[in-house]
């Protein structure tokens, strides 16, 4: 080995030695402060003794009246509770008068009926289906018809829905009266008692019944004025869409 290569061994081991050396003593002092820390002994602090808390003061139910009052769980908020009166019971609303007829008529296209809303009104012509005032027709032949009114079905004859005013002659002297759709002819109690007398014409064929009074039908070139009686039987001339019509009804016994 060169003489250079050992003297820089030597040298480097010297400086290896020194810094463990150096190192061997921080090692020592720190442990020195460190047990000269932690071994001191502290004497306790004798510390007062805290006076005790006051107790919270009771609130009066006058500070929280207000919450009471204001609900949270109530929509208006207000403990007044209002009590509603019990509300009245709506009456079932009546039902009105029928409609009167005035004939039935069984055409190719369906039966219809001549009708008016009330006694005095001016009639019109209607079919199933047609209303006539508050009520609708749901069902309509030559002897019956039924209504609905307010989801309610009502069924009647036609004879007892007939307009039994309009076949009698008016209590006025003189002129003629148009009655629901019928022209009755109106004379003076002299006119009606010589109208009891037959005329040139009589009573036609019978037509029917209908569960009423018979009815005839009037003879052609009948020129008798509307209430004139023969045999038990009274003319009566109707006003209706197609023209006059013209019957003779039996007289009640």
């Amino acid at each position: 080995m060169k003489p250079k290569f050992a003297a820089l061994n030597l040298a480097l081991l010297a400086g290896i030695t020194a810094v463990g050396w150096q190192a061997k003593i921080r090692w020592d002092e720190a442990q020195a402060r460190q047990n000269a820390v932690v071994q001191v002994k502290v004497k306790p602090v004798n510390l007062p003794q805290p006076a005790p808390a006051a107790p919270p003061e009771a609130a009066p139910a006058v500070k929280y009246a207000d919450v009471a009052k204001k609900n949270l769980f109530s929509k208006d908020r207000d403990p007044n509770v209002v009590i509603e009166a019990p509300k009245e019971v709506e009456k079932p609303k009546p039902m009105p008068k029928l409609p009167v007829v005035y004939g039935v008529m069984g055409l190719p296209s369906g039966v219809k009926a001549v009708m008016a809303e009330r006694q005095g009104e001016a009639s019109s012509v209607v079919k199933t289906g047609d209303m006539i005032g508050e009520f609708k027709i749901v069902a309509l032949n030559q002897k019956n018809v039924t209504f609905n009114w307010n989801g309610t079905e009502v069924n009647r004859t036609i004879d007892s829905l007939l307009d039994r005013g309009s076949e009698s002659a008016g209590a006025s002297t003189g002129g003629a009266v148009q009655r629901q759709g019928a022209v009755v002819a109106d004379n003076n109690r002299q006119s009606i008692a010589a109208s009891t007398q037959k005329p040139n014409t009589v009573t036609g064929v019978e037509i029917g019944s209908a569960g009423g009074p018979t009815v005839r039908a009037c003879s052609p070139g009948d020129n008798s004025p509307a209430g004139t009686v023969v045999d038990g039987y009274t003319k009566v001339v109707q006003v209706t869409p197609f023209g006059n019509a013209c019957r003779w009804v039996a007289n009640a016994k």
